[in-house]
């Protein structure tokens, strides 16, 4: 009877060895588990940081092309701009010694206003010859971007005219242009010569 008591015995502490070693054995696991799933997600968020630092730098990159696209850009505008009023302007000093032809040209024919071509033609077909000459001569300045401008019975400008001299008038504000000496000339949006003008000058006093 005690022989079966002590296989009884072992039996049962055979069985709760077993179950003790099952439950380790699980609880050895469970934690392996756990350990394998923190480690996972270590690298899971690794890679995340990664992927955020390797999309910074391509988005730094992105924009340092783009910047450096742009300023190619405009150092070809720029460029172009100047090579386009190199070719414009060119011709400026030259423009402005020949526009004092005009003026010459102009002159010589307002003196012979007063001629009698009638009676004189020498002095006609010399008219002639002046004004087929003046003709010519403002086609070339037109074609060459030239433009001849006469400012009068405009405002005063500084930027366009010269006031050569001012002329007491009571019937006009002050500053407009009543007399033209010599016309202004301008080349494409710039001025070659502003017009040599005489301005108003208003005696009028405005009562106090």
């Amino acid at each position: 009877m005690s022989s079966n008591q002590d296989k009884k015995i072992n039996q049962e502490t055979k069985k709760h060895s077993k179950e003790s070693s099952i439950e380790k054995n699980e609880k050895s696991s469970i934690e392996d588990n756990e350990d394998e799933s923190a480690i996972n997600l270590d690298k899971n968020d690794e890679g995340h940081t990664k992927e955020i630092s390797l999309q910074e730098q391509l988005d730094e990159a992105n924009d340092r092309v783009l910047r450096m696209a742009a300023e190619m850009e405009n150092l070809r505008k720029r460029s172009f701009r100047e090579k386009e009023d190199a070719i414009k302007y060119s011709t400026t000093k030259f423009s402005r010694d020949i526009i004092t032809v005009a003026d010459d040209l102009e002159r010589a024919l307002e003196s012979t206003k007063d001629a009698d071509l009638q009676q004189d033609q020498n002095t006609k077909n010399l008219i002639e010859g002046i004004e087929i000459t003046m003709k010519s001569l403002k086609q070339i300045l037109n074609r060459n971007g030239i433009e001849r401008f006469d400012p009068l019975g405009e405002k005063f400008d500084p930027t366009q005219h010269e006031a050569m001299f001012e002329i007491p008038d009571k019937e006009k504000e002050n500053g407009i242009i009543v007399h033209l000496v010599e016309p202004g000339y301008r080349i494409s949006d710039r001025i070659l010569r502003p017009a040599r003008v005489g301005v108003s000058k208003s005696n009028t006093q405005k009562n106090s």
